[in-house]
């Protein structure tokens, strides 16, 4: 009997009080607080930085094309439109605009289709459609579209003094010429290059003649181009006229040829795309969105061919 009475005592002083047990339970409590607030912080670092790690592939595909095509582009001084470069603005959400660039020239696309000739016709055009149906209906993102007309239309339909007098201007949605009409946003979305891109510009510098005097810059309110006559003047190019009286120093500057263009494209993260289509239900504005979610990034691209 003594000894079931002292088994009893040390059972009873090894068993946890209340207090105890209220103790332990509050700082499980909060340890399973910090440990789910560490691993949320986690997450979302994680998914900011594998959204801007998708962003960045899909800038640096864009900014490949374009330095192909660029350094690529064909040039002849024989009074007609090679290239053209106009600065415009892409309509985004919430009645906003971004600033873009409307780009036509021919190049040599190494991912041309298969067929005779080599030189293809091609158009680049940033919008806010849906990318996969290519309309302003339903979810939609800032894509930045890619035309790439094949060899034998560009020859046969889109070359010579008919159709190079003028390229199409920014307003266009298509390359159109003699039997051809290429829209730059194919059916179904066709002709998608990337997405995410909510910034396309392009600033083009001639030759520097050693002047300081002289710019190298050279743009007007209706952009840059190339050749041209019909009553489209040239900026740049031996038959340049920038002006109704251009000064000394303005036909110096744009009569050089074309040396490099400074490419910039600004891209957001898929989050940051997503908070776009829904801006009208978050405190941020798209300024804000784009600073927060968005990169800019920067690339020379020199002119590798002169205008024969």
């Amino acid at each position: 009997m003594n000894v079931l009475k002292m088994k009893t005592r040390s059972t009873a002083k090894r068993a946890f009080t209340l207090i105890e047990i209220m103790v332990a339970t509050v700082i499980m409590v909060v340890l399973v607080g910090l440990v789910i607030q560490i691993t949320s912080e986690v997450l979302k670092v994680w998914a900011r930085s594998s959204g801007k790690l998708a962003a960045n592939a899909e800038a640096r595909i864009a900014m490949d094309m374009i330095t192909q095509d660029l350094e690529t582009a064909v040039f002849r001084n024989n009074d007609l439109q090679w290239l053209r470069s106009e600065d415009d603005t892409v309509s985004g959400p919430a009645g906003t605009t971004n600033a873009t660039v409307a780009l036509r020239l021919f190049s040599p696309a190494l991912d041309r289709p298969d067929g005779p000739g080599d030189i293809c016709a091609i158009a680049y055009k940033l919008d806010y459609l849906n990318a996969v149906t290519g309309t302003a209906t339903g979810d939609r993102l800032f894509v930045l579209y890619r035309l790439v007309v094949n060899p034998q239309d560009t020859f046969d339909g889109l070359m010579g003094d008919a159709n190079q007098k003028s390229l199409p201007n920014k307003g266009a949605p298509a390359w159109t010429g003699t039997g051809v009409s290429e829209s730059i946003v194919g059916v179904d979305g066709a002709n998608y290059l990337v997405s995410n891109i909510v910034g396309f510009e392009i600033e083009f510098h001639v030759q520097d003649d050693g002047d300081p005097d002289t710019v190298t810059l050279v743009t007007d309110a209706a952009g840059t181009i190339y050749g041209g006559q019909a009553g489209v003047p040239a900026t740049v190019g031996p038959q340049a006229y920038p002006a109704a009286a251009p000064t000394a120093l303005q036909l110096l500057a744009y009569r050089q040829p074309l040396a490099y263009a400074e490419v910039r494209l600004t891209v957001i993260s898929d989050q940051g795309a997503q908070m776009l289509e829904n801006i009208t239900k978050i405190p941020e504005t798209v300024d804000e969105v784009i600073q927060q979610h968005g990169e800019v990034f920067t690339r020379r691209v020199n002119f590798m061919a002169h205008p024969l």
